[in-house]
């Protein structure tokens, strides 16, 4: 079986372009995940990250829990350097629909402290 130089050429150059984009793409996530504040918290596009022993702790919940939730797909996950992290807003709009479930104090002060978290990078703009 022959394959035309042609065809073949054609097929190399969109596979390296596809290379490419993705190499690109992988970079903007490193730096992204290299983005963070002077306090240690990790940002991800402007938006707050937890990872899972973070989220554990403020939550007050187990790591077979969270688990649960990143199975079920009720908690978006992103999985880097093979940690896993949860965006802010995916944990407050679980916490808002399944509040029940999680003690009410640790709840309370996950969402407080959310709230001032906004206020602050809010008045430092």
């Amino acid at each position: 079986m022959e394959i035309d130089t042609e065809i073949f050429e054609s097929f190399m150059k969109t596979v390296t372009e596809r290379l490419t984009r993705q190499e690109k793409m992988i970079q903007m996530l490193v730096d992204d995940l290299n983005e963070r504040n002077k306090d240690g918290k990790l940002y991800i596009r402007g938006e707050r990250m937890y990872d899972s022993i973070e989220l554990q702790k403020t939550l007050l919940m187990g790591k077979r829990t969270l688990q649960r939730y990143r199975t079920s797909g009720q908690l978006p996950y992103i999985k880097l350097r093979r940690t896993c992290y949860y965006r802010e807003s995916d944990v407050v709009r679980l916490l808002e629909e399944d509040g029940k479930y999680f003690d009410q104090r640790a709840k309370d002060r996950f969402l407080t402290s959310v709230k001032i978290e906004k206020a602050d990078s809010f008045g430092n703009r």
